[in-house]
């Protein structure tokens, strides 16, 4: 039962992050997301931390910053 209540925090999570974003945002990006949400949720942050961390990464996963593309 905890692992489904972890999955579903966690969903609401990935699902706020992706409606700040163009409709347009495709399921590797979603897959992205989740993954890094995932992992800093294992070192316990808290759910706003989540959601700030994650816009943030979909934001450079969408629209990355040219200056640190590594060329």
């Amino acid at each position: 039962m905890l692992h489904c209540l972890y999955c579903s925090a966690m969903n609401d999570i990935v699902e706020k992050v992706l409606s700040s974003a163009d409709p347009s945002v495709g399921s590797e990006a979603r897959e992205k997301v989740r993954n890094y949400i995932g992992l800093l949720a294992s070192t316990g942050k808290t759910k706003r931390q989540l959601e700030r961390f994650g816009k943030a990464y979909l934001k450079e996963i969408t629209r990355p910053n040219p200056r640190y593309s590594g060329c």
